[in-house]
């Protein structure tokens, strides 16, 4: 319930970051062709597209990240960073995976804003979406984009889930900060960042690949980011940094704040010996 609120709060800078990836807009010049064109209701277009993805990607690897850190804990005791990353990645791949489908949903939904109408996609919601992608072209047509996809959820959850668990135990150790909703906070914020910083190159070729509607099947994720590179500069690569982390440090934080709390929860109940 946690992952669809946040997404709802942030939904509109999806809606921006995705509009700024597949053109040369600035933020506010997206901010205001949006609302223009579609008024108000345009920054929660894809909405039920979005909470999907919430639900299947955000809940495969978060459960699946939180289970091998329990295993690993288990039988090593304390878990370095490398094996943080590790873990982290391993779960962000299988999570991409799961959430694919509803992540190309999702892209096509927001980008129709900006095709001409003979192109666009048309889904009614999230679930119109996947049904017409399978019918049309076939279910495996759902995984379109899967390899970047993947990897930018590797990138994304090694960073996010490792820098979060490295950044906890560097603000413990350093004296001022005691276990609590704060300290999730703040190693919340540090994570975030560094997150999109290190993500946002994948997520660019991904939407590019998702939204390509050429007569030719689109180009693989290392051709696309050449591409970029050839024709927009590598700042692009970076196109629409500041709605990526407005929309990722509060959902960062909601993410995070509320697993800390379920895994207390969960230990609490099932796992403390009664008295």
């Amino acid at each position: 319930m946690s992952w669809c609120v946040g997404q709802t709060a942030t939904h509109p800078l999806d809606v921006t970051k995705v509009r700024m990836q597949i053109s040369n807009a600035s933020f506010g010049a997206s901010v205001r062709e949006t609302f223009r064109t579609v008024g108000l209701r345009g920054f929660f277009v894809g909405w039920t597209a979005g909470a999907l993805r919430q639900l299947t990607y955000s809940t495969a690897r978060l459960g699946i990240y939180t289970s091998l850190y329990d295993i690993c804990k288990g039988h090593f005791g304390t878990i370095n960073f490398p094996t943080m990353i590790g873990i982290a990645t391993v779960s962000g791949f299988v999570g991409s995976f799961i959430g694919t489908p509803t992540d190309l949903v999702l892209v096509r939904m927001i980008a129709d804003m900006k095709l001409p109408p003979e192109k666009r996609w048309n889904y009614r919601n999230g679930f119109a979406g996947l049904i017409h992608i399978a019918k049309k072209d076939g279910v495996f047509s759902l995984w379109r984009g899967a390899v970047p996809t993947m990897i930018r959820g590797g990138v994304v959850n090694g960073t996010q889930l490792s820098t979060y668990s490295k950044a906890k135990v560097m603000l413990l150790d350093s004296g001022h900060f005691e276990e609590g909703v704060l300290l999730q906070f703040c190693a919340s914020m540090i994570s975030g960042l560094l997150t999109c910083l290190t993500s946002l190159p994948m997520d660019v070729a991904k939407t590019r690949i998702q939204n390509w509607t050429g007569p030719t099947k689109p180009p693989s994720l290392p051709a696309t980011i050449i591409n970029i590179l050839q024709k927009e500069g590598v700042k692009s690569l970076w196109r629409g940094l500041v709605p990526y982390y407005a929309r990722a440090a509060p959902n960062t934080v909601l993410t995070m704040i509320s697993v800390e709390q379920l895994h207390h929860l969960y230990i609490t109940i099932f796992l403390t010996p009664g008295d």
